[in-house]
């Protein structure tokens, strides 16, 4: 086999490609003119093509750009490309997330980043500018002081537009005392009257009484506290309608006359109620896990008092506390359409505070939520009460036993209640049953007779409008005894709306199997009384 060793190799002459003379150190005795020309050729080519691939890619490149300038992307109004920026950053619905819903053990939603926006200026030279020259772009975004630079930014670009903020302040003294002097450099007093919506989290009662004053546009305030404040008394100078006090355990000091709504977690009931006799311009008032009572010198009401415009009333009520059933006993709401009612003790249901509380509830309550619903007894459920209420259009059930829906469906499904030994129908005017996390399973035989009720109405005429009953967030394994007696209602043209998670049951599917012949016989008799 013939071999060339590398010695071999280098005792080749090197030949410059474009004079075809050896180069110095080199030798021409191995190399013929023939191999010469041969190399310089291929050197040649070589960079021909190295030469016509840049030239590609500078025409691609150059080709590119040219639709990229075509494109009607980059024609459109700064007005228009807004637009489409908004829709690329995620809608945060700050109230929401401030509330007492982040009492609940739920996944909450957080604001979105502003990284959105350094994606969106990287595009080109255009975007660059309509992004850093419209300010209702920021407003979308919360100016945190977890990131001060970011807050500084945001409040900046937003202009004089409203824009929402949080403001956490850390719990150990080093953090208390640094944090003030940082937000101070940012002259956040000279923002305050851009911010429309604000939490704040551990902040001192003295810095609340100093700077809350500035913020003079609020829409919303939020106060959270995750230490035990021993001030008895906390001043807060707002003119605020919307308050929200989370995880306080002292006496607020407040523009009582301008707040619509307030809504109150983990705080004294005693103070509770006291804000609640005080702010006689309520328009909805909300009170989720209450504390016991801390105050003596706080006097319970002794006679009736009236929150005028109170549309909106949730409680979270304990027979045991002599507030609640003070609260029960005298309190009056001559406007309210919706009450919550949660129970955290199922005790003392027959008290003359509960019936005084219910007979006092007006005909313009139409919704009624009730949340953790349970029962020892037929006689001490609380929809005994509900039910005697004669305008209610709206059912709601969360986190309720299945015993107890049992008996709310056995209620439903009679027809009729009794108010002083008389018979009078149950719910003439329900149009909606909703049921968001049931614990066990329900009787469906007694769903059945709901539905049998809600066509036996008036108002369940062939061409009414028809009730629906709804399981947000449950999936009901419905037996085939059901689902056909459901169908034959169907059939004779009654309207039946069942849904689950958010959508209607399909009925295409069962009616199919039913027209088909292939429904499995009937199991039992529970479903007899069907529609004639």
């Amino acid at each position: 086999m013939y071999h060339t060793d590398n010695a071999t190799l280098n005792l080749r002459p090197q030949w410059c490609p474009y004079c075809l003379q050896a180069k110095p150190s080199t030798t021409s005795a191995t190399l013929s003119p023939s191999d010469a020309w041969e190399d310089v050729l291929d050197a040649e080519i070589e960079h021909t093509e190295n030469l016509i691939s840049r030239l590609l890619l500078e025409r691609s490149r150059l080709c590119r750009k040219r639709n990229e300038l075509r494109s009607p992307i980059y024609s459109l109004p700064p007005e228009i490309l807004t637009l489409i920026f908004k829709f690329a950053c995620p809608p945060f619905d700050f109230s929401q997330a401030y509330s007492l819903s982040s009492l609940e053990l739920v996944e909450l939603e957080y604001p979105p980043s502003p990284d959105i926006i350094s994606v969106l200026t990287a595009v080109s030279a255009r975007w660059h500018n309509v992004v850093l020259s419209t300010p209702s772009l920021w407003t979308l975004f919360v100016a945190d002081n977890d990131e001060i630079t970011i807050m500084g930014t945001i409040l900046s670009r937003a202009g004089n537009l409203p824009v929402a903020a949080s403001i956490y302040f850390p719990i150990d003294s080093i953090g208390r005392n640094f944090h003030p002097v940082v937000l101070a450099s940012m002259s956040l007093r000279e923002q305050a009257s851009h911010i429309h919506m604000l939490h704040i989290r551990n902040a001192s009662t003295t810095w609340l009484a100093e700077q809350i004053p500035s913020f003079v546009n609020l829409e919303l305030l939020c106060l959270q506290s995750d230490d035990s404040i021993e001030d008895e008394s906390v001043l807060i100078d707002s003119s605020c309608i919307r308050l929200v006090l989370k995880n306080y355990s002292c006496r607020f000091s407040l523009s009582c006359s301008k707040i619509e709504v307030l809504h109150l977690g983990r705080m004294p009931v005693d103070v509770c109620l006291e804000m609640l006799q005080n702010c006689t311009h309520l328009i909805e008032f909300r009170l989720r896990y209450p504390c016991n009572s801390r105050f003596e010198e706080i006097p319970l009401p002794s006679s009736p008092f009236t929150l005028p415009r109170l549309k909106l009333f949730e409680w979270m009520v304990d027979y045991e506390r002599r507030v609640d059933r003070a609260m029960l006993q005298y309190i009056r709401m001559p406007a309210l359409r919706t009450l919550v009612w949660n129970e955290e003790d199922i005790g003392f249901k027959t008290s003359s505070s509960l019936s005084t509380f219910f007979s006092h509830l007006p005909l313009t309550l139409s919704a009624v939520h009730i949340v953790q619903g349970s029962m020892i007894h037929s006689d001490l459920s609380i929809f005994s009460h509900v039910s005697k209420l004669p305008n209610v259009e709206h059912l709601f059930f969360r986190s309720c036993e299945d015993d107890f829906m049992d008996n709310v469906f056995s209620d439903l499904g009679s027809g009729k209640c009794l108010v002083r030994n008389q018979e009078i129908p149950v719910f003439p005017k329900l149009k909606l049953i909703r049921i968001d996390g049931l614990f066990g399973d329900i009787d469906q035989a007694k769903v059945f007779k709901t539905f049998q009720w809600s066509y036996s109405r008036p108002s369940g005429s062939l061409l009414g409008s028809p009730f629906r009953l709804e399981f947000s967030k449950n999936e009901v394994d419905w037996t085939p005894d059901f689902k056909e007696a459901l169908m034959r209602m169907i059939k004779k043209g009654h309207k039946v709306e069942l849904w689950e998670n958010s959508k209607p049951v399909d009925w295409q599917w069962d009616e199919a199997i039913y027209i088909s012949g292939l429904m499995p016989p009937r199991t039992s008799s529970v479903l007899s009384n069907e529609p004639p």
